[in-house]
């Protein structure tokens, strides 16, 4: 019985190599190969267990389509990180035109963030935090 579980493995074998790749071409792994080959989807599967696509999937690179979700936070998210150090400052104050600018673009009050500067601003050590953090009470 083994042996005939063996040998059928073996003659399936050819079927399997020759199936056609139905993935989407994203992530690293499609960047190694995009060869159709039992050889290059195995190698393609071990690089994206490796590396998932997931940042490529997030930033839109690597040959994935952007998300919707990380599409529409991306003018937030580059506002937050390049005005970074003026919005702590003004945010401390609650008024200026950089908050007047974060209110615009994440709809962010900015009395709101002005209570809840301590577990919302002061902790934040860099762009991309503060944005989570903002994210967070602003929607």
């Amino acid at each position: 019985m083994r042996k005939l579980i063996i040998i059928g493995a073996f003659l399936a074998l050819p079927v399997v190599g020759n199936a056609a790749d139905t993935m989407d071409g994203c992530g690293l792994g499609w960047q190694v190969t995009n060869s159709e080959t039992m050889i290059g989807t195995t190698t393609r599967g071990t690089t994206n267990a490796f590396v998932p696509p997931s940042f490529g999937m997030t930033s839109g690179t690597i040959g994935c389509k952007q998300l919707a979700f990380a599409a529409n936070d991306r003018e937030a998210v580059n506002y937050v990180v390049n005005n970074y150090l003026n919005l702590k400052q003004q945010l401390a104050v609650g008024h200026g035109e950089y908050v007047e600018g974060l209110s615009e673009i994440m709809n962010c009050n900015s009395s709101t963030v002005k209570s809840q500067y301590d577990s919302v601003v002061a902790p934040a050590t860099n762009g991309v935090e503060l944005f989570e953090n903002l994210k967070g009470i602003c929607g």
